[in-house]
């Protein structure tokens, strides 16, 4: 079985984000607390939570931030969700299903998309890359060995009745 998961330095990327962008809310929160009560403003005070909220943000991630991704053995693909599920998201999916698997860009990323027979889409969470901690060094590996899976694993649909099997 092969297991995709974010990077650690992905997982911190996000936190960081996420946990800078709680720490702006709180520090423009705590300004007009203070203007409004009349107090003296210390900015750099304020700005407080904006560096607690990035470093935090960031060791929360690395620790919780990197259970989601996919599982990948001689069956199909295993989604591993760990919020809930997104539109595009799908199920277990068996080789035989899978028509194609490509590389698409959304939001600022390069993620692994996976077309079914169906005409259905679904992008895999891990792996993927993108700019600065959103790297993945290792992407065209993990690419070349998912697809090189699929590759291995789908059956493939001969035709019996071809027009130039009969004239033999």
């Amino acid at each position: 079985m092969v297991r995709f998961r974010p990077t650690a330095t992905q997982a911190m990327g996000r936190g960081a984000f996420l946990g800078g962008a709680v720490g702006i809310v709180v520090c423009v929160i705590t300004l007009v607390v203070w203007a409004v009560r009349g107090d003296d403003v210390r900015g750099w005070l304020a700005g407080a939570p904006v560096l607690a909220g990035l470093i935090g943000g960031a060791l929360v991630a690395l620790v919780f931030g990197r259970q989601g991704g996919a599982d990948i053995d001689d069956r199909g693909i295993h989604p591993v969700r760990t919020g809930p599920p997104g539109p595009h998201d799908g199920g277990f999916t068996a080789w035989q299903r899978i028509h194609d698997l490509r590389c698409e860009r959304r939001r600022g990323r390069t993620q692994v998309v996976v077309y079914l027979d169906s005409g259905k889409t679904s992008w895999l969470r891990a792996p993927y890359h993108g700019r600065l901690l959103a790297s993945d060094r290792e992407f065209e590996r993990k690419l070349f060995m998912l697809r090189n899976l699929w590759e291995t694993h789908r059956t493939f649909a001969i035709e019996h009745n071809h027009p130039g099997a009969d004239s033999r």
